[in-house]
């Protein structure tokens, strides 16, 4: 009789236990590796360059082709991430923007933040990967944004898939995948390994489709992507595509164990 009574109690106390057993081993977003981020393998003084050449169709119905520079720097790595700054060149004009800083787990580092984490899978390829989730909440002013990831620290590069979505004014979805590991390409003569990935992104204005190529020997990982946009009617109203022009690499320095 008492032990019927009290069965619920311990069935209750397994799970909790087993629960705390499995989540013990989370890292937050300050815990994550810094070598595990596409900027954190480096140091302060690494930058790369992307050319930027877009395409769209004005009312006339003609094409209307645009072409810029972007260079991202790397400005500063701390505990929690990193600092990065873009300078747009159109022409004979060049200009800077502020300076961003993003945590490990690639979201930003302003407003009111939360973070929850939980354990999941991501199946690729028929295979599945244990992973961590990553659910962060920021708070800037009238705009809300939340950013799922699934961390998986043994599978490179380590995020293998991300939901953003931005709640306000101007509201948006994004959806990232990395749909191909160990790929490789070559671009201007230089031949890369890394791996794919898919993002869409869908706001008032339409959807827009974008496939990357990454590799972990470039500050930002970035090598190449080409992407597509449609208006709601589905109609395809631009195309983008991005090219590696030129990066410079510092190695970061060797982790501290003493800071561990």
């Amino acid at each position: 009789m008492e032990l019927t009574m009290f069965r619920p109690l311990l069935i209750h106390f397994r799970l909790t236990l087993l629960l705390a057993l499995a989540t013990a081993g989370l890292v937050r977003a300050e815990e994550i590796p810094r070598h595990q981020h596409p900027w954190g393998r480096f140091a302060p003084g690494s930058w790369s360059r992307t050319r930027i050449v877009t395409e769209t169709i004005g009312e006339d119905g003609k094409k209307l082709r645009h072409e810029e520079l972007v260079t991202t720097r790397l400005l500063k790595v701390d505990r929690l991430g990193v600092t990065l700054q873009t300078e747009t060149t159109r022409g004979d004009r060049v200009t800077k923007s502020n300076p961003v800083t993003l945590a490990w787990d690639g979201t930003g580092r302003d407003g009111q933040r939360k973070e929850r984490l939980s354990l999941g899978e991501v199946k690729f390829k028929g295979r599945s990967h244990s992973c961590q989730t990553h659910t962060v909440t920021r708070v800037i002013g009238e705009t809300n944004v939340s950013t799922k990831s699934w961390y998986c620290p043994d599978t490179p590069p380590h995020f293998l898939k991300q939901l953003i979505r931005v709640r306000g004014s101007k509201p948006r979805h994004t959806a990232i995948d990395v749909v191909k590991l160990n790929a490789t390409r070559t671009v201007k003569g230089q031949e890369y390994t890394g791996w794919e990935t898919r993002t869409v992104i869908a706001d008032r204005g339409g959807r827009s489709r974008v496939m990357s190529f990454h590799s972990e020997a470039v500050p930002g990982g970035l090598i190449q992507s080409q992407g597509e946009s449609h208006d709601r009617q589905s109609a395809r109203v631009g195309t983008r595509s991005k090219t590696l022009d030129a990066f410079h690499a510092i190695p970061a320095p060797p982790a501290d164990p003493t800071e561990e």
